[in-house]
Parts: C-alpha cells; structure tokens; sequence
C-alpha cells in the first residue's frame, strides 16, 4: 500500500492549490507582449508555441497570433515574436532580413543564462549546460555560445571528456537535485578549476517545493500543464514521489469521476505556463465531481 491509498476516505471533500502555482514572471511577461504586439494589427508570428501550455496558444490563435515552423512560411513581413525560452541569434538575424520586426519575450532569467554562457566561454571556460537537449531554451542557449557542451543527468556528465577550465550553468527548470549532483561530478575530477554558476529559476524551485509539500498531506495530486512543458513534468516527478496517486491533465475536461473516488482530499499544483483561468476551471470541475460523488 501506498502513501497515497493509506489515506484515502480520510475527511470532508477538499480542494487546495499548492502555492505559487500557475504562470510565473517570465510567462506572463512573454504573454502580455504578445497581446500588445497584436494590438497594433500587424501578423504576429512565434517560431514553436509561445508557451508550454495549448490552450493558451489556441486562445491567442483565435486574435490571430500565428505559430509556425520555419520563417520561410512568412510572406510580406510583420511581427517576430521571440518567445519566453529565447531563439538562436542566426534566426533573429533571418527575420530582420526578410524585414521582420523583433519583440524578443526572452524570460530575463533566460537571457541571463545567455549571457553569461557567452562571458564564460570568451573568459576560455568550457561551459557545460545542465539540461534537455532537444529543449527550445537549450537549443537557444547553444545558439548564443556554440561550444556548449550539454548534459542531461550525471550518466551523461559521466560521458564528457572535459579538459581546462571548465564551468557549469544550467536549464532555468532544470532539477535542482541532478544539478547538485552534476557539480559533484564535475568537482571530483581532476580539472585546473571549475566553476559552478547556479542558474536554475529559483521561483521553480519554490513551486517545486510547495508542490511536494503539498502532496504530501492529500489524498490525490492533480497537475495542470502542458505535456510538452518541461516544470510541469519535473512537478509530477516530485509528487509522485511522495507516494500520492497524481494525474498529468492539461484541461478541467481531463479530471474524471474515477481518479477521485474514493479520495477526499485533492492537491492541486501547476506548472508555470499554466494561465489562472485553467487552474479556476479544473478547481470547478473537481468540486462538481465531489458534490455528484458526495
């Protein structure tokens, strides 16, 4: 049995949201700049979803905001959107030649990571970037300091032949623990230095934390985001954890009758591309299965 099961039946229905939950600054600011950008009635365009989250991207769809795949879809101008995980500098420079105006929506904690990826490797540090590979964040990181070296977990960071100088940033939502022990790793060997910056969001962290705490006193953990979204995967991970059942469900219309029977007490947590309006609507969901339950 459990954590999850021991505790089920416990109590009077409950709903509670895990704190911090929903979007964070990084997103809202992506999101308020392409409202203005639309505003203006030119095309808007984004390369890749804007956020992690698609139904939001199809509501801004709806005022026209455009998602597409490569800039050679874009006929006659308009508006480039860079989105909050930032774009590689050759594809900004693209579009400013197909004569694109630029809203660069790159979180500032991105960018961050940018920068400083460039300082280092102009300092003669290897940089080694903690993160996904195939992550659109990562992917932009890498544009702006091509010599990064990316690792995904400590097996991969096992891998790597590094010799130098040789300094470690990570993915802004990347796990905190792998993070620590990829430093670890990196410590032990024998390098003339290495120099750990720690670049992780510390506002995911903080979701992160509430969100374990959180599931670790209900029954039921639901959490809201997109499947493609990287924190709100990692937020799953720590719920699960700690021994209590948890759902992935994008949208209210995903929370059944079944995968509340039996549990009264329902955690609720989101990941940071989740807007409020969908976190309201899956709170309103839960209550009427509840009430028709009883």
């Amino acid at each position: 049995m459990n954590e999850g099961e021991s505790r089920e039946g416990a109590g009077v229905p409950s709903i509670e949201v895990a704190q911090g939950s929903g979007v964070c600054f990084g997103v809202r600011r992506a999101l308020e700049m392409a409202e203005q950008a639309l505003a203006g009635g030119a095309p808007v365009y984004c390369l890749g979803p804007l956020i992690h989250n698609p139904q939001e991207v199809s509501r801004l769809s709806g005022k026209g905001f455009r998602v597409i795949g490569a800039l050679g879809e874009v006929q006659g101008g308009g508006i480039l959107l860079v989105r909050s995980h930032g774009l590689q500098p050759d594809i900004v420079a693209d579009a400013c030649r197909r004569g694109m105006m630029i809203v660069d929506a790159t979180c500032p904690l991105v960018r961050r990571v940018q920068t400083l990826s460039v300082e280092l490797q102009q300092a003669g540090y290897h940089v080694v970037l903690a993160g996904d590979a195939a992550h659109p964040e990562v992917r932009a990181i890498q544009g702006h300091a091509p010599a990064t070296v990316v690792v995904s977990d400590l097996e991969a960071a096992r891998r790597v032949e590094l010799t130098g100088r040789v300094a470690l940033v990570s993915q802004t939502t990347f796990s905190p623990e792998e993070f620590r022990r990829i430093a670890a790793e990196l410590v032990m060997r024998d390098l003339p230095e290495v120099r750990v910056v720690n670049t992780i969001c510390a506002a995911t962290v903080d979701r992160q934390r509430a969100a374990a705490e959180l599931a670790g006193r209900v029954d039921v953990m639901l959490v809201i985001g997109g499947r493609n979204s990287a924190n709100t995967n990692r937020l799953m991970e720590r719920c699960a954890a700690r021994g209590v059942t948890t759902y992935h469900v994008e949208e209210a219309g995903e929370v059944t009758a079944e995968q509340l029977r039996g549990r009264r007490r329902v955690g609720i947590a989101a990941g940071a591309s989740t807007p409020q309006w969908i976190i309201d609507a899956v709170c309103r969901r839960v209550r009427v299965l509840q009430s028709e339950m009883g």
